[in-house]
């Protein structure tokens, strides 16, 4: 595991300072999340640090190098293709940085829309990235879904994706059916 956090932090050093420091809270926030939920915290550290890694590329070259790389791209994300930064990273994770633990390629690869029977590692990275910090500055709402973090990562993770869903029907703009299918599943 320390190879990898290795290689992975040399990576961080060419990415946009902006994008290291998101990395960088989400990976704090995620590390005091798994203690207070007895989650695994090296790989929320090591799947946190990684989670936006593709997010280096703009969204044509992410499809782009999806398409190069034979990843599967449905509908919504050829619309969209940032919904694809996740599925490229986690193959980064395997191919360039030779990750081979599922866990954390899943957190990275689900980390945009969540899905159904999400592991624990899945769930703490999925919310210390939608409720890092400068996300919950720039959006107080997200002060809520914070708080239930703190004692129910399932209620949280359907309270964002809620709140979520909600916007993108306001805005007009396509909503991964992954989302949709964790949002109904987390259901309460």
């Amino acid at each position: 595991m320390s190879e990898l956090l290795k290689k992975l932090n040399e990576y961080l050093n060419g990415l946009p300072i902006k994008l290291q420091d998101h990395l960088h809270r989400t990976a704090k926030l995620g590390r005091e999340l798994s203690i207070l939920h007895e989650v695994n915290e090296e790989k929320v550290f090591v799947s946190c640090i990684a989670h936006d890694i593709a997010k280096k590329l703009n969204n044509d070259e992410i499809l782009e190098e999806s398409i190069q790389n034979k990843l599967t791209i449905s509908f919504e994300e050829e619309k969209s293709p940032i919904l694809m930064h996740g599925p490229l990273a986690a193959f980064w994770l395997r191919k360039k940085f030779k990750c081979k633990d599922q866990e954390i390629i899943d957190s990275v690869f689900f980390h945009t829309t969540g899905r159904p029977y999400m592991s624990q590692i899945e769930k703490v990275v999925f919310l210390a990235d939608k409720v890092e910090p400068k996300k919950v500055e720039s959006n107080p709402d997200l002060l809520e879904v914070l708080d239930v973090c703190q004692s129910d990562l399932d209620l949280a993770i359907f309270k964002y994706l809620e709140m979520k869903i909600r916007q993108l029907l306001n805005q007009g703009v396509i909503i991964h059916p992954l989302a949709i299918e964790a949002r109904n599943f987390y259901m309460k």
